[in-house]
């Protein structure tokens, strides 16, 4: 441990480069008697640079959820060693230091930016003088290696729980930070040089006075709150820089997000803080020992915040992952083989852990600038898996994305490998933008193809439930800054660029192009339709030109497009031009980069702006275009594929790969009159200068600022590593721990289980409904489970399922002492020495077969559907159907089956790809309801141990309410004697149909005893929005906790009752605070999205959640080691099953 110790020098340091960090630890192994302490030790100099003698000593907390202290912090730069001299830490109000149960805490200031290795240790202090005893051997946490802590924000409060528990870098659930307010208002100059060999001092930013949200529009009249601030990543920051003479030299890039920068700017300026982030725009590595002085320059003086990545990285990164894996298949462009080898393309699973890696280092810079209230804007495919690496720490923030791409469709985007990675990473933001619906709607069939997530209309939104949250998503056009370039147009030197130009062109008719020199841009097509133009059409000859600008992407210039279109302008030109010594060349062809000066210049002489792309986001030079144009011109003929070829009404619409038709479409709009061409440059004109750029970011925030993200009473949960982790937050969630379901089995008398089957006691592989629908059994381990539990006399289990009774009776044929209840509750029987008996045995099912003919229909209409029949219900699957197609026919299926079957007393309900028929007064809850009535009435459910051979008499008449007791139910559910009433139950299951056996049990009980009340478990498998007050991960831990139950229900004595046995379940549910949400007993979790529960964990979460343990450390202390003897109501301690 001592061997890897590093130091740090805190030399200089401002004291606003530091960070006050709060150790917490919970240990019960030091013992006072031997005058031992805790102490924590580390290789940072406040921390003790590892050194015994220096360490840190810890004094008790009252309590774990004591807040970041603000009392002032005495500040050190050695350890707080037994001598006194020297302390750095800082007490927080703790409670009287015999108080064995509290935490440990310690203070300290550490340099922001860093990372420093520690451990906690037990110490012995010299009983009369209070230093350290060095001659006693330190007892070090016991496992290998050390903890280690990044240190950033201003305050920091690292919770590890128990002391010697191994440490997970991967937790960060233990760690709390503060932030702080990293910004003032910045302005920036246009040009600014840095010395980059001087320790010159940074100019200090300008302070303006903050002003009060965005600026009312007609879109968005919504102010912001101050003093938020707006973060906006993209991957390059808007500054050019360049190295003059051993200096750095910034200024702004107007050109920056598609020539949309200047617009952005403007628009925002006054209304908002904004921070840029991003790598910073040069050709020239910024070296490292540079990299803190260039980033305090662009903080201070441009509000831009660099990231610094290798120029490995950045290859691999952009030109590799980028622009070699997603810009093709966002453009729906599929390349099988490889260009230089011919060979099959293989996945580069490199490439995307590259493209991981600087997400990382994104989110890492994003958050060391977040404060509680600020906007955070991501844009385009770069970062797609920001979000969910921001999530995961910012877990309440508003987190606005918008795709200036393509989004392929769910057949293209399947093909790649890390689909569900992408989808899961860009569904964590807040809102999400895309510029048209077309786009959206490939997004939103991806999420129901891939991830089973469906998406709602709610007042014009459209939203995606995912994971407990709602996803809102936004189609709007991005729009240009109009007034930039109707400056440049009245500027000098366009001027004389537009004069040079038409003294080349010789006052011809003008065609422009402006594109980049791309395979999507169909250039090669529009030189082939050009050039049908010229052959059909002999008279413009001699009289059109086409300029054509050819933009060069390092990245995405493939030599066979380029050679084509080259060879294409060399035929056109020889074969139609005037040859040497003539004046008129067909096409123009300007294969390089262009200035803002020359693109004006070209926008002002064209008479017509003709662009044939075969995949395009939403392209900008048609705008840029129409308020360049002058008076008679601003016309336009655009690929159907173009984005905004929907947004101007007076673009006339081609398909580029007719060129005939295109040819006859370029002759029809030359021969327009001035007036049509008038009219319609005057509606593109009135639409353009109506959507500028600032309109479209106003509007975009103020749905960001409206949107909702949950922020307090939250249970986190870290599930998974790297980009597929992500974090749940749902409010007033209780995870259901084994410990604390057991420590309740065993201070009730009678209890009762009620367990789902499909689901809950069975694991099933969604990918083959069908298969798992006939297959799937419990395990082994599941069924002995339930045999012990059943034995307990105390005990009554029942098995509620949807399943019909043969089945159920197969599936526990040797489970004689358990009961079960077959389609909902329609058929039950109390062990298997009772017949089978009917709820409704006089229901009238004629309606059966006019159900079942119109199921018919629609599964033979339906591939992959298939009809389940049961006795009283019918239900139709279609899982394995198309997902979309199967969500319409089901919706039609379902509407139908209700105007038939109105008359009829059943019921149609719909769930995770399902739509069922059955009986109004049949289903989970009214089977509870039975089965308390038999408590209610003295007559308790056939005891499983008690004689089997006389019938058990009928019982009380139950409630005919759909899914809800009657309040006369309710009333002899709460009058009944306590001896006859279950005062222990654990109701859990998975899907829809269980959530009416959670609405009646929680009402039933709602005015019990708080004794009692705290015993009562319903519980849903599967992190969503449910009635259950509890939740289990998944099957797995659904296992566990049955073995744990079998254990403790077993008859053979294994430990004697000792005081945590007689504690009571407060104080269970009150130990510790773990991120699973144990101990805090709140309620209200039931999440509403969009109007509706959802029922499925595929359709909530749309993932399978790993079985992490997050359990609090504390807990886990009961039943170890200790003696053995049989208590009175039968129940015996046991070890408990673990997942460690």
């Amino acid at each position: 441990m001592y061997g890897n110790a590093r130091t740090y020098s805190h030399g200089g340091v401002d004291a606003s480069q530091r960070t006050r960090v709060t150790f917490v630890v919970r240990c019960k192994d030091v013992d006072p008697g031997k005058q031992e302490h805790l102490f924590v030790l580390g290789d940072a100099v406040p921390l003790g640079s590892w050194s015994v003698a220096h360490a840190v000593p810890m004094m008790r907390e009252e309590r774990a959820s004591t807040p970041e202290p603000t009392t002032s912090l005495a500040t050190a730069t050695g350890g707080g060693g037994g001598d006194g001299a020297g302390s750095a830490l800082a007490l927080l109000p703790g409670a009287p230091h015999g108080s064995r149960g509290a935490p440990w805490c310690a203070t300290v200031e550490l340099d922001s930016g860093t990372q420093v290795d520690y451990k906690y240790c037990i110490l012995v202090r010299d009983p009369v003088t209070g230093a350290i005893d060095l001659t006693q051997e330190p007892r070090f946490e016991p496992f290998e290696g050390n903890r280690v802590l990044k240190v950033f924000g201003v305050g920091m409060r690292v919770d590890d729980r128990k002391f010697g528990e191994p440490f997970m870098a991967t937790d960060e659930s233990r760690i709390r930070v503060n932030y702080g307010r990293v910004f003032s208002r910045f302005e920036a100059p246009k040009s600014e040089s840095l010395d980059c060999t001087s320790d010159g001092a940074v100019a200090s930013a300008r302070n303006a006075p903050l002003r009060s949200g965005l600026a009312a529009t007609r879109y968005a009249p919504v102010v912001l709150e101050q003093p938020s601030c707006l973060i906006i990543v993209l991957y390059r920051l808007p500054i050019l820089a360049r190295r003059v003479h051993n200096e750095w030299v910034f200024q702004w890039d107007d050109d920056a997000l598609y020539l949309t920068s200047v617009g952005l700017r403007k628009g925002l300026e006054g209304k908002i803080r904004v921070t840029w982030v991003g790598i910073l725009n040069s050709d020239e590595e910024v070296p490292v020992h540079e990299q803190a002085h260039v980033s305090n320059i662009l903080t201070s003086r441009y509000g831009c915040v660099p990231v610094f990545l290798p120029a490995e990285t950045r290859v691999k990164f952009y030109q590799g992952f980028c622009k070699g894996v997603l810009w093709p298949l966002f453009h729906m462009i599929t390349e099988i083989f490889e260009d230089d080898t011919h060979r099959t393309k293989n996945f580069d699973r490199s490439l995307w852990h590259v493209y991981c890696n600087v997400n990382r280092k994104f989110a890492d810079t994003v958050v060391s600038l977040y404060h509680e209230g600020d906007l955070i804007w991501i844009h385009d495919y770069h970062l797609l898996v920001l979000p969910s690496q921001l999530r995961r720490k910012l877990c309440g923030a508003k987190i606005g994305f918008f795709l200036h791409t393509p989004w392929p469709s769910s057949e293209m985007y399947r093909m790649l490998p890390v689909r569900d990675e992408l989808l899961r990473g860009l569904l964590s933001s807040t809102l999400i933008g895309f510029h048209l619906f077309d786009y959206a709607r490939h997004f939103l069939s991806a999420c129901v193809r891939l991830l089973n997530l469906e998406h709602e209309s709610s007042r014009g939104s459209l939203a995606v439930e995912y994971a407990g949250r709602h996803v809102m998503i936004r189609v709007s056009h991005i729009g240009i800054d109009p007034e930039r370039f109707r400056e440049r147009l009245l500027h000098p030197d366009v001027k004389a660029a537009i004069a040079a130009l038409r003294r080349d062109l010789k006052n011809r008719v003008i065609l422009a192009a402006v594109d980049d020199l791309d395979m999507v841009k169909g250039i090669a097509l529009k030189l082939l339709a050009f050039e049908a133009l010229l052959a059909s059409y002999p008279g413009y000859r001699d009289v059109l030109v086409l300029v054509q600008v050819a933009i060069p992407k390092v990245a995405r210039v493939k030599p066979y497009v380029r050679d084509e279109i080259r060879a294409l302008v060399e035929r056109i030109n020889n074969t139609y031009g005037s040859g040497d010594g003539g004046d008129y060349t067909p096409v123009l062809y300007i294969e390089r980069d262009i200035s803002f000066d020359e693109r004006v210049a070209i926008y002002s002489l064209a008479d017509m702006v003709f662009l044939t792309p075969i995949r395009d986001g939403l392209n900008l030079v048609p705008y840029e275009y129409v308020v360049s144009a002058a008076e008679n011109k601003g016309q336009l003929i655009l690929s159907e594929f173009t984005g905004c070829s929907r947004a101007l009404s007076g673009a006339v619409r081609i398909n580029p790969w007719n060129r005939e038709e295109v040819a006859y479409t370029i002759d029809k709009v030359l021969q327009n009159n001035d007036e049509v061409k008038r009219r319609k440059h005057a509606a593109d004109l009135t639409y353009v200068a109506g959507h500028t750029t600032a309109d479209w970011a106003v509007s975009f925030l103020s749905d960001l600022e409206r949107a909702s993200e949950p922020v307090v009473r939250l249970t986190k949960l870290g599930l998974g590593f790297g980009v597929g982790a992500r974090m749940l937050e749902f409010e007033g969630f209780q995870h259901l721990t084994t410990e604390q379901v057991v420590k309740s089995l065993r201070a009730s008398q009678q209890r009762l289980f009620l367990f789902d089957y499909d689901g809950t006691l069975t694991g099933t592989d969604p990918r083959h409904e069908r298969m798992a629908h006939a297959w799937a059994k419990p395990s082994d381990t599941v069924m002995q489970a339930l045999a012990q539990i059943s034995s307990n006399s105390h005990n009554l289990v029942v098995i509620m399922s949807g399943r019909s009774r043969e089945m159920l009776q197969s599936a526990f044929k040797g489970l004689g002492r358990v009961a079960l209840a077959a389609e909902h509750g329609f058929y039950y029987r109390w062990n298997d020495k009772y017949p089978w008996q009917e709820s409704r045995p006089n229901a009238d099912l004629s309606w059966i077969e006019v159900a079942h003919e119109i199921m018919l229909s629609y599964m033979e209409r339906t591939d992959g559907s298939y009809i389940e029949k049961k006795t009283a219900g019918l239900v139709w699957h279609y899982k394995d159907a198309d997902p979309e197609f199967g969500g319409w026919q089901a919706s039609e299926l379902h509407d139908h089956l209700e105007s038939v079957l109105s008359s009829f007393g059943v019921q149609v309900i719909s769930g995770n790809r399902w739509v069922q028929v059955r009986l109004r007064d049949v289903n989970k809850g009214v089977m509870v309801e039975t089965i308390l009535r038999w408590y209610s009435s003295g007559h308790l459910p056939p005891s499983p141990t008690g004689p089997l051979d006389e019938a058990p008499p009928p019982p009380p008449a139950a409630s005919t309410s759909p899914s809800t007791p009657s309040g006369g139910g309710r009333a002899a559910m709460m009058a009944m004697p306590s001896p006859h009433r279950p005062d222990f139950i654990l109701c859990c299951g998975d899907d829809r149909t269980d959530e009416d056996m959670f609405t009646y049990i929680d009402q039933v009980y709602e005015r019990a005893s708080e004794e009692v009340h705290s015993r009562i478990f319903t519980c849903v498998l599967g992190v969503k929005p449910s009635n259950a007050r509890y939740y289990i991960r998944d099957s797995d831990e659904m296992v566990e906790i049955l073995t744990a139950l079998a254990s403790a229900s077993s008859s053979r004595p294994t430990r004697s009752s000792t005081v945590e046995d007689f504690r009571g379940p407060a104080s269970a549910l009150g130990e510790g605070n773990s991120s699973d949400g144990g101990g805090s007993g709140l309620r209200g979790h039931r999440l509403n999205v969009l109007g509706r529960a959802s029922t499925s964990n595929d359709e909530a979460v749309g993932f399978h959640l790993a079985g992490t343990s997050l359990d609090d450390s504390d807990n886990r202390a009961g039943g170890r080691g200790r003696g053995s003897e049989t208590r009175s109501d039968g129940i015996s301690g046991s070890s408990l099953l673990r997942r460690h």
